[in-house]
């Protein structure tokens, strides 16, 4: 007979409350399935979006961040950055085809341990019926998420979002939040798009069919791409197969 299937959650938890809360279901023998490997950090914002991928890449069905309540943050607004980041998390997971499920947020505090044994029960039985995850039919497009995640570009522009909507830009103008969202998920799409395309090309050169063809971009993006990664200096023509181009990636 076939076991059911068990997934294994990668859970990052805040010391200050969601930790707290989790050693409050312990201690109170509130049941939970154990089906969670916990990392402690000092607060939700401190973790990286990049080590949510990374979670998937080293074989986790789920990745969970567990922060304080709105307000409650021992650092003032260190799980605002989170929700933040995660939402765009969520959403290249989704773009990748991945799934936006393979990830989550919750906020619980100190003395919600109950809250947080309802959290991983839901969680669990959630990732349950996706079932398992394996990264090595997504290793392409996780690499290429963890590319956007990493890239000087989407970083530049998340360190930026206080500057941008609650200060002013060199026009001395503001963007409104929702603006500034779309245009942090427009970078994020165009620089996945390149992510994908210089993943390809670790494998050699490449024409621009060959790369539209493993990554699925049509041959106009790959093209648009392309000049954008020439102008960046992260690829060059390498010459020609008869008539047809081929490129290389410079990317140390």
């Amino acid at each position: 007979m076939e076991e059911a299937f068990e997934p294994r959650i990668l859970a990052f938890l805040c010391n200050w409350c969601s930790y707290a809360g989790a050693d409050l279901a312990g201690v109170s023998r509130f049941q939970y399935p154990p089906t969670i490997r916990i990392i402690r950090t000092m607060c939700s914002g401190r973790v990286d979006p990049v080590h949510v991928v990374e979670g998937l890449m080293s074989g986790y069905d789920c990745v969970l961040v567990f922060g304080c309540h709105f307000g409650d943050c021992h650092y003032v607004d260190g799980n605002l950055y989170t929700a933040k980041r995660m939402d765009v998390v969520k959403w290249l997971l989704d773009l990748s085809g991945v799934g936006a499920d393979r990830a989550e947020v919750r906020w619980v505090s100190a003395a919600e341990g109950q809250l947080f044994a309802d959290y991983v029960t839901e969680l669990t039985e959630r990732t349950r019926k996706l079932g398992p995850f394996d990264p090595e039919t997504f290793s392409l497009p996780l690499a290429a998420v963890a590319g956007v995640l990493n890239s000087v570009r989407f970083r530049w522009l998340t360190g930026m979002e206080r500057q941008l909507t609650e200060r002013e830009n060199v026009y001395h103008r503001k963007l409104e939040e929702d603006q500034f969202k779309q245009v942090l998920k427009t970078v994020a799409g165009l620089e996945y798009q390149k992510a994908l395309i210089l993943e390809v090309l670790k494998e050699g050169a490449q024409s621009v069919r060959e790369i539209s063809r493993k990554t699925k971009l049509s041959v106009y993006e790959v093209s648009l791409r392309l000049t954008d990664l020439e102008k960046a200096g992260q690829v060059e023509l390498k010459g020609y197969e008869g008539t047809t181009p081929r490129f290389i990636s410079l990317a140390a």
